[in-house]
């Protein structure tokens, strides 16, 4: 028997079965995987993408919801399945950068094929509009002037909130003198920034929106259009990385997707974020788009979960 022969065979129709996949791809459902409850702000926007995600994949899309550890059960399950771009989860900024720098998970930096980014929004520093801090400048005057008495909270540890105000106060060279007030989600904190039992907060401008809040700086490259005379983290003498800081989320794959289908899942990724069904979608539910292909989403993601590391740091969370 020629073994040179049926292995060259046998390779000949592991790379031919490959390609006729890659073309033939989708043959089955595809399955987007939501880290959290149903109901939530991420379902919701993955339920709006995915019936456009199917027509421009001319196959069948499903959402399912795999809660828990804040986005991490979903993502640890996800990372060990088979790389045949059947099986993405929507992982938003904390889940894919931050949670596997201060927990004990089993993905990394390099666990993912990125596939496209969907949204981001900036964060702001913002406190109460009856407080009597009007800029940054009168923060740190204030801290100064009375180290340990001024308290920032956030939605939990590690959560997007808290690291904006880590990213703002550690910034300023003031966080050691400042009191951090962590609550169970949004809701009470926000509760009481407005009753005065925490003095600032940091979350996205829809949240700001939800009462009477003075911003005091946007983590954005430039200056927000609805609230021109608010300064950037930079213009405020904040250096990077801790100067841009985005509430982002997008699609990611188990490493090792094949480039013909990852070609294809980030075509259909861009027409249907583009759609004028999602465009709509997004309008109505306050959804700042922010599409990445693949190439681009993940250069940003690598470069989000090094800058994180800083904040992270700050913030002694690891």
């Amino acid at each position: 028997m020629n073994y040179a022969s049926v292995t060259a065979g046998l390779v000949a129709i592991t790379v031919s079965a490959g390609i006729a996949s890659a073309q033939e791809f989708p043959e089955r459902p595809i399955n987007l995987i939501v880290p959290f409850n149903a109901g939530g702000g991420t379902d919701l926007l993955l339920r709006g993408l995915a019936p456009h995600f199917a027509e421009a994949i001319g196959g069948d899309v499903f959402v399912s919801n795999m809660a828990g550890g804040g986005g991490t059960v979903a993502a640890s399950a996800l990372q060990g399945q088979r790389a045949d771009g059947y099986q993405m989860g929507y992982f938003s900024i904390t889940v894919a950068t931050v949670q596997p720098q201060i927990r004990d998970v089993p993905y990394d930096v390099d666990s993912w094929t990125p596939i496209c980014s969907v949204a981001a929004s900036p964060t702001l520093l913002f406190t109460s509009a009856d407080q009597p801090y009007m800029t940054a400048a009168d923060v740190v005057a204030a801290v100064e002037a009375e180290p340990g008495a001024l308290v920032y909270g956030s939605s939990g540890a590690g959560a997007m909130t808290h690291l904006t105000t880590v990213a703002a106060f550690a910034g300023l060279g003031i966080l050691d003198d400042m009191v951090h007030l962590p609550f169970q989600g949004s809701g009470p904190a926000i509760q009481a920034l407005t009753a005065g039992t925490i003095q600032f907060f940091g979350d996205t401008e829809i949240l700001m929106q939800r009462g009477d809040f003075r911003p005091l700086m946007v983590f954005n490259s430039e200056r927000l259009e609805a609230y021109p005379d608010v300064p950037t983290a930079a213009e405020v003498g904040i250096e990077p990385p801790l100067d841009e800081l985005y509430l982002w989320g997008g699609l990611f794959a188990p490493a090792g997707v094949e480039p013909d289908v990852v070609a294809k899942l980030e075509a259909a990724c861009e027409q249907a974020v583009n759609s004028e069904g999602f465009q709509e979608f997004a309008a109505s539910s306050g959804t700042v788009i922010d599409y990445r292909g693949a190439a681009d989403f993940d250069a940003f993601f690598r470069a989000q979960y090094e800058a994180n590391s800083v904040i992270i740091e700050a913030a002694g969370l690891n």
